[in-house]
């Protein structure tokens, strides 16, 4: 399997307003060493997160890649 470089996660811009301080993902893009990325459909579910640090730590867990490579688009 090839080593994943950097993940990006692209937030749910569809929250409704009474989930105000909610986050959500809206895609996950992963980027392999290699250069080839993926789209990981996988990983959207409607989780609630309730900071941007704890999205990351979730995806960062389910990919079993470090925090460092995570990171978020709004």
């Amino acid at each position: 399997m090839t080593k994943i470089n950097q993940v990006t996660v692209y937030l749910d811009q569809d929250v409704p307003a009474y989930m105000d301080g909610i986050v959500r993902c809206g895609s996950v893009t992963i980027e392999y060493i290699d250069g080839s990325e993926v789209d990981d459909e996988t990983l959207i579910d409607n989780t609630e997160y309730h900071s941007h640090d704890e999205l990351i730590d979730d995806i960062a867990k389910r990919l079993g890649v470090n925090t460092d490579i995570v990171s978020i688009e709004e």
